[in-house]
């Protein structure tokens, strides 16, 4: 299952907003813009409190699609609240929280046999009484949606991390806790960031003398990408362990990067292995994942790299993730890229496709587009002495000149 499009009305901070998504045999000229050579990627990029994660959460409701209001999930907050004094296009003044928010979307579902796609529609609204909130299924029935009552079928596979997201060794190898739908569980960390993942050495060792141990070691050494830690698929004390230039290091010894990267790819092989048929590679996996703050401890190296080794690694995935990371930007095409702007007439957020190509420009360049509105990637008040020492030296000052100069390739820092 795929997410072509999302229309999102009264959620958060979204008034009424539509966007439409990568995907693989996505038409991309119905959306005016050339096909990008990463297929299967989108990134949501917007200042804090435009409603990143809001969007992540609104496509996770819409994903479950009939079983919304039994899923268990607590809608806290979700229905917009106007500003006071607040006009509507009936110039009526309204203020406070609206009646109901809406999610509609439009999923396109794949034939395993054929390859064929079918669309499959989802509305999901929540409701108010005073202080509780509600979530109900509009939809309308259609027998593709009959798989997503099955825990175990692959069809309508969809994954979500929130930026929250947490293994809790312990907590996370108890399976008997797991009392969950499965399918809520693969999207709760959006919505709960006490919610722990599930660890390699919570699942891994009981595939040691089967064919998918060997496919699941090669597929996250792929999925981390060149010049980081090995995954040897040796567990010692309980965990497993990572090797570079020699040196073997048990998982809860890595870094914050790595722990956090490799959490919640752990956690998403499991789901894969967990669903997908025998026959089938972990690699030829279908589906939705979703991540909020991709980008989260990575090292500016491995941003630069992170998307194209996912989707290279996944090509039958659609990914949705979010970030603030400019080297990410870089790494990527116009078709990729969704954009949320303030609307300042409604005071809320809209989604946008901006027609500012990017790729390939490094990390000041891409601050200073309409991506991220800087005016400047220098320090606060750096820019004003700049300007006076600009000023000077066109005037003839050879002394401003030479500190305008030393300026700019040093920085105003006196050592």
């Amino acid at each position: 299952m795929y997410l072509d499009h999302i229309n999102i009305q009264n959620f958060r901070s979204f008034r009424r907003s539509k966007i439409s998504f990568a995907y693989p045999g996505q038409d991309f000229k119905k959306l005016g813009i050339s096909p990008p050579k990463i297929k299967n990627l989108n990134l949501i990029l917007g200042d804090n409190g435009y409603g990143k994660t809001s969007l992540l959460r609104a496509i996770a409701l819409a994903c479950l699609g009939p079983v919304v209001s039994k899923s268990g999930l607590y809608p806290y907050r979700l229905i917009r609240r106007e500003p006071a004094g607040k006009e509507d296009s009936g110039n009526k003044t309204i203020s406070g929280m609206e009646a109901f928010a809406e999610i509609e979307a439009d999923f396109v579902v794949s034939s395993e046999s054929t390859s064929t796609q079918e669309h499959l529609g989802s509305n999901v609204q929540v409701h108010a009484n005073k202080d509780l909130e509600v979530l109900e299924w509009r939809g309308a029935g259609n027998t593709l949606w009959d798989e997503i009552y099955s825990e175990s079928s692959h069809a309508l596979f969809v994954v979500g991390y929130g930026a929250g997201r947490r293994v809790d060794l312990k907590e996370a190898k108890d399976l008997g806790r797991r009392r969950v739908f499965a399918r809520v569980q693969r999207i709760q960390s959006l919505f709960e960031d006490s919610y722990a993942l599930m660890p390699l050495s919570g699942w891994l060792p009981q595939l040691r003398r089967r064919n998918r141990f060997a496919e699941v070691v090669e597929l996250i050494n792929r999925l981390m990408g060149r010049g980081h830690y090995t995954f040897t698929g040796v567990m010692r004390g309980g965990e497993y362990l990572f090797e570079r230039g020699g040196l073997e290091v048990p998982y809860p010894a890595l870094s914050d990067g790595y722990r956090a990267f490799l959490g919640w790819i752990g956690d998403l092989l499991y789901h894969i292995y967990k669903t997908i048929p025998n026959n089938r590679p972990l690699a030829e996996a279908r589906g939705i994942v979703m991540v909020d703050e991709i980008d989260l401890h990575l090292h500016p190296k491995w941003q630069m790299t992170i998307l194209p080794t996912l989707a290279a690694a996944l090509p039958n995935v659609q990914f949705i993730v979010t970030s603030h990371s400019p080297l990410l930007v870089g790494s990527v095409e116009l078709g990729n890229i969704i954009s949320m702007k303030e609307d300042r007439k409604n005071q809320a957020s809209r989604l946008v496709r901006l027609n500012e190509p990017v790729h390939g420009l490094d990390a000041d360049q891409v601050l200073l587009t309409d991506y991220f509105g800087l005016k400047s990637s220098r320090a606060a008040g750096r820019d004003h002495v700049l300007k006076k020492l600009t000023i000077k030296a066109r005037s003839g000052d050879e002394e401003a000149a030479m500190e305008l100069l030393n300026t700019l390739a040093h920085g105003t820092e006196k050592v």
